[in-house]
């Protein structure tokens, strides 16, 4: 156990040799007492040891109630889609985006002129542009339909 009720917050390592084996056998008297459950004796600071030992041998009770895990699951499930901070994160982000670009842009055009130079097979950009254009409509299906339908889905 080792705990020092009557020294708090010294320093451990200055601590004269004789303290700390008197502070080991109260502890020590303390245990043995509490394993007998003898009444309390007259050293106060044994009976100080004896409550430490006492609280670190009762079990921990659990403090949830028994339906927690569904409470915080429907609170979970009823939180609005479309809250005051979404839209800020939302709008910090693109700004965020824009202004790497506008740092990085000539960065980007000399890397472009780069690949440009380089032979590259020619890429059918009309399919994905297309491609581009239908993930982007799936996606604000989804977001109107989570919009309009909230809570889980169905698979």
């Amino acid at each position: 156990m080792n705990a020092n009720p009557g020294n708090h917050g010294s320093d451990q390592a200055s601590a004269d040799p004789a303290d700390s084996n008197r502070e080991l056998r109260m502890q020590e008297e303390a245990e043995r007492a509490e394993r007998e459950q003898l009444a309390p004796g007259g050293d106060p600071r044994v009976d100080r040891y004896r409550m430490i030992v006492r609280a670190l041998r009762q079990p921990l009770e659990p403090q949830l109630p028994e339906d927690f895990a569904m409470r915080v699951a429907a609170k979970a499930m009823r939180r609005a889609g479309n809250t005051f901070e979404d839209a800020l994160v939302v709008g910090l982000l693109l700004a965020m985006g824009v202004v790497a670009l506008l740092f990085i842009g000539p960065a980007l055009a000399m890397a472009a002129q780069e690949i440009v130079r380089i032979a590259a097979p020619s890429l059918p950009w009309h399919l994905l542009v297309t491609g581009a254009g239908c993930i982007g409509v799936v996606w604000a299906v989804d977001r109107g339909w989570m919009h309009l339908h909230p809570g889980p889905r169905g698979l």
